[in-house]
């Protein structure tokens, strides 16, 4: 199958699944989730009662030396472990099993070629010894020995399958100088996995006192220059520009729409008459004499300010329609996971709207008045239905002429990608290049990368895989339970954009929905509070969704389900040598 034919068949197969999810609703995995407790459960013993006799055979190997492991039977190289019915080979298996090596790998050896193996890795540990810093590769198998107050942890992993392993207590530094105690989880066949800041930059002791680094490799890291140093951004957090084209014609109304201004929030006034006072020394609203009136409908933004947005759903009504639209957010997030890309970069041009100069004659259906004084706007306003369309055609026309590299674009978010960071700087400059160029003013602060983590349309990105950013499971888990129907439907709004990453998530929250329907009083009983913790517990651990891959050898591979409270599904994408593959999303 070709590349172009596999892409749209993924991309087909995933819009028929969105469109399904509108009209059926999928079960729960309870069995299979009991089943796999179950199981977790029988392994967490079996464990425990292999754990003391395990740890007595690593700490008796640690003391035999090469000689001694070479030997033809001495009975120094007899072992607490072999007077417990153990061999020679098996203590050399265990040794090599606890020090993280892949045993598939010495099926078969013999007992000379585990033997060496052993030495090698005490020569490696004694090297260590004497060094003050090491590459972080090896570092990933570093295996902690006795340690007081060693816990259980199941993590889930990106393909949705869960582990057991064990969380124990370390010294780790962020710089190498100061030493704090931190979790470590570890377990048979993982690395030591370190909180994200420490796994980035950070240090850990190992029991013999051994200090080993985390971190990229610094030819990754250091020397990688930023896109918001380039020349020509802003630092002016009011930045307007001025697109070089031709005054917009747009859709006029139908019919005349005046509405009256209603009481507005007294933390947005002083912000709001500032604003007015700022954009009409900028040329983008003027005083005008207009039949047409919109209330004013100031927004805060996520930082504490405020926008200055205009309600005008009533003008929205009698507006005709224009026939182009702006791509859809759901395709975009499709093709980005289809990158897989190592680098990325994003570009956000500052007040885009307010950068698309209106025709003098489209202008008085926008008036709005403020302090008794009524204005309109000179360029393309916020609120009205056709500037997302408007503004995304003449960004992507500007982008098009100027020949700009392999980007994405979402209205005025801009995203682009590749191997490395020098290939993602030049794409960077020239989109910016052409932007400025165009007449769009870009501040510094909306200018992100080259990353290897970026976000882009509130969705965090890193190789191809989208994932809930951690702000937002904060602000989503830190929710308190809803008082009223219309706080049941802010905190739905706030987790459906997600519902992608959550199985069986229609089943989950089918009990909130309940009470926020018009039939029904608003009753917060037991099974809406346990649907209510259940979904941010679902959100906090939510895996990551792609990449979507290519090739003669992956597998797109269905799952579905049906039963008693509906039906779900989910797609996921395996090759060779994965158990179950990498999920694509899920839907119910």
């Amino acid at each position: 199958m070709k590349r172009e034919d596999m892409e749209e068949t993924v991309l087909d197969m995933a819009k028929k699944l969105r469109s399904y999810a509108d009209a059926v609703h999928g079960p729960t995995h309870a069995r299979i989730a009991a089943v796999e407790t179950c199981l977790q459960k029988l392994e967490g013993k079996i464990d425990e009662n292999h754990k003391k006799l395990r740890e007595e055979i690593r700490e008796d190997l640690l003391q035999i030396s090469a000689v001694q492991i070479r030997g033809s039977g001495s009975q120094r190289r007899r072992s607490l472990a072999r007077e417990r019915g153990y061999t020679p080979r098996a203590e050399l298996w265990f040794f090599l099993r606890d020090c993280g090596q892949n045993m598939n790998r010495w099926d078969g050896k013999s007992m000379a070629a585990l033997a060496q193996r052993v030495r090698e890795l005490k020569e490696v540990k004694t090297q260590r010894g004497s060094s003050t810093k090491r590459e972080a590769a090896p570092v990933a198998r570093s295996r902690t020995a006795r340690h007081v107050g060693e816990e259980s942890v199941s993590i889930a992993g990106v393909t949705g399958g869960s582990q057991e392993f064990t969380l124990v207590e370390a010294d780790v530094s962020l710089t190498g100088n100061e030493w704090k105690r931190h979790p470590i989880v570890t377990g048979p066949e993982a690395p030591c996995i370190l909180g994200i800041d420490f796994l980035r930059n950070g240090y850990f002791k190992d029991p013999k006192g051994f200090r080993w680094a985390f971190g990229i490799a610094a030819v990754e890291t250091e020397g990688v220059k930023q896109l918001n140093t380039l020349p020509g951004l802003s630092e002016n957090p009011s930045a307007v520009g001025l697109l070089k084209v031709e005054e917009q014609q747009v859709p006029i109304a139908t019919s005349i729409v005046h509405r009256r201004q209603y009481r507005t929030t007294r933390d947005a006034v002083i912000p709001i008459h500032k604003m007015i006072r700022e954009l009409e020394s900028q040329g983008v609203v003027s005083k005008t004499h207009s039949p047409f009136n919109s209330p004013i409908w100031p927004v805060r933004k996520s930082d504490g300010e405020w926008r200055l947005t205009v309600d005008y759903r009533a003008l929205n009504e009698v507006t005709p329609p224009l026939s182009a639209a702006v791509p859809d957010m759901l395709e975009l997030q499709y093709e980005l996971e289809s990158k897989a890309a190592k680098w990325y970069a994003t570009i956000d041009i500052a007040n885009a709207f307010f950068s698309i100069p209106l025709a003098a004659e489209c202008r008085p259906q926008f008036a709005f008045t403020w302090r008794g004084v009524q204005y309109t706007w000179n360029r393309l306003p916020q609120g009205w239905k056709h500037s997302p369309t408007i503004c995304h055609g003449l960004i992507q026309t500007a982008l098009e002429k100027g020949e700009a590299p392999e980007h994405l674009q979402y209205i005025d978010d801009i995203i682009v990608w590749g191997n490395t960071a020098a290939e993602m700087f030049e794409k960077g400059k020239k989109i910016i290049q052409i932007l400025l160029e165009a007449g769009f003013a870009i501040k510094k602060s909306k200018v992100k990368g080259p990353a290897h983590e970026i976000q882009f349309l509130g969705i965090k990105w890193q190789d191809g895989r989208r994932q809930i950013p951690t702000e937002v499971i904060n602000k989503i888990t830190a929710m308190s339970p809803p008082t009223n129907k219309k706080e049941t439907q802010a905190f739905l709004g706030a987790i459906g954009f997600w519902r992608m990453h959550i199985p069986e998530y229609s089943q989950i929250v089918s009990p909130l929905y309940l009470v926020t329907r018009k039939k029904n009083d608003f009753h917060w009983g037991p099974e809406q509070q346990q649907a209510f913790a259940q979904i941010k517990q679902e959100i906090a651990h939510a895996v990551a969704l792609g990449p979507v891959r290519m090739g003669p050898d992956v597998k797109n591979v269905l799952y579905s389900a049906a039963g008693n409270n509906g039906l779900s599904w989910s797609l996921w994408q395996k090759v060779p040598g994965e158990t179950r593959g990498r999920p694509l999303g899920f839907w119910s």
